[in-house]
């Protein structure tokens, strides 16, 4: 009883950190690839997700000590690599947070355009930056306290958005491919399925059981992407021409104007919240910064962003997922071979997880110590494709 508990502990504090603003750029990728293709990319990009969580389990429980993805660098390859991670860690946070407080005013904007208040994008976008660091300031504490409530709220609302639409659906589009859309596309599902950053965390939760980690982990990863997906698919056929977020209320009926936007807003709103909070600690921690001065930092980085960079919401997740996220994911894979390759540890596992025998496990550990090798050039060419898409 208590291994399901702590493995369903796991597996639901994941599934809240996955279900985040990817899944309002889905939509878009289903309309964009039409909903077969889409659907072949999304269980694709899903796999290898499923895959690197697995790889930095192993990391985790090989190294000892409380560390982020930076510290695991600095330990296996030194202080220049590490600096190279920790650089594209604080753009990565940054980029995010780029992308929440674009999709924060975008829903804003929605929610004030429908009530007859009628300002700029830029303006909501401001107000929602400047509550968000102002809480950030004072009570994150109280904000992180209704995170796991929040969890089982969007997960009702994914469930509600199937039942309202399922009367609406185009059966027709089902089965329609577009491969032509598929650049540029696959950075926001992986941005939408991907949450290597918290494994560490749970780590505390699990203990020394690995097995509890795993399980926890795939089921959160299945869970959760299940429910993006259907998310996604079903606004795509009921309305098959969502280009950005503001399309995704066109799906719904006109009484229910106002949901994505107000669930849109909470689902938000702890993410900026929870995210401007990790990089003020990696500032902190890492760069020796001030408390004061790791807060003006991490919430100024997202206005000078949104002022010269990109205020495309989709084109800010494809970025982070298929160029910073996926690079993160080539360093999991190289620190994966790296440690892999001087432990007896996965035959350990790989017998206790899937109730194998000596000599069958130790097969496929040999075949596991190797997976990082194709894995990570799959991920060197989703950077070079979302690299592409940009130019």
């Amino acid at each position: 009883m208590q291994q399901r508990s702590k493995t369903l502990e796991i597996a639901i504090s994941l599934i809240g950190t996955i279900i985040g603003a990817g899944i309002f750029g889905l939509p878009a990728v289903f309309s964009a690839t039409g909903i077969l293709g889409g659907t072949i990319l999304f269980i694709l990009i899903l796999f290898v997700s499923l895959l690197l969580n697995q790889l930095y389990i192993d990391i985790i429980y090989s190294i000892h000590g409380a560390y982020r993805l930076p510290g695991y660098i600095r330990i296996i390859f030194g202080r220049k690599l590490y600096y190279v991670s920790l650089f594209n860690m604080i753009v990565k946070t940054s980029g995010t947070l780029l992308a929440y407080v674009v999709l924060g005013g975008t829903f804003f904007y929605i929610l004030g355009t429908g009530l007859g208040i009628n300002y700029p994008l830029w303006v909501w976008v401001i107000l929602f930056w400047g509550i968000g660091s102002l809480v950030v300031f004072y009570g994150i504490k109280a904000v992180s306290a209704f995170q796991g409530e929040l969890t089982w709220f969007l997960i009702g609302f994914m469930l509600f958005t199937a039942l309202v639409l399922f009367p609406f659906i185009n059966w027709q589009t089902s089965f329609t491919i577009n491969f032509n859309s598929f650049l540029g596309t696959i950075g926001v599902v992986f941005f939408a399925v991907t949450a290597m950053t918290v494994l560490p965390d749970l780590k505390d939760i699990a203990g020394r059981d690995q097995r509890k980690m795993r399980l926890g982990s795939t089921i959160a990863i299945l869970t959760a992407g299940f429910l993006s997906w259907l998310f996604g698919v079903i606004i795509a056929s009921v309305y098959p021409h969502v280009k950005g977020v503001s399309d995704i209320q066109l799906a719904f009926p006109s009484i229910f104007w106002w949901l994505i936007p107000m669930v849109g807003l909470l689902a938000v709103s702890t993410s900026f919240l929870t995210f401007t909070q990790a990089l003020k600690n990696l500032l902190s921690i890492d760069l020796k910064m001030k408390p004061v001065q790791a807060w003006i930092v991490s919430v100024v980085i997202p206005m000078i962003l949104f002022a010269f960079v990109s205020q495309d919401f989709s084109k800010i997740i494809g970025f982070v997922g298929g160029v910073l996220t996926a690079f993160n994911g080539v360093l999991v894979c190289a620190l994966s071979y790296k440690v892999n390759s001087r432990s007896q540890k996965i035959q350990t596992w790989i017998m206790d997880l899937f109730k194998l025998s000596k000599k069958s496990a130790l097969d496929y550990s040999r075949i596991w110590r190797y997976l990082p090798i194709p894995l990570s050039l799959v991920l060197i060419l989703i950077i070079i494709e979302q690299i592409i898409a940009l130019l």
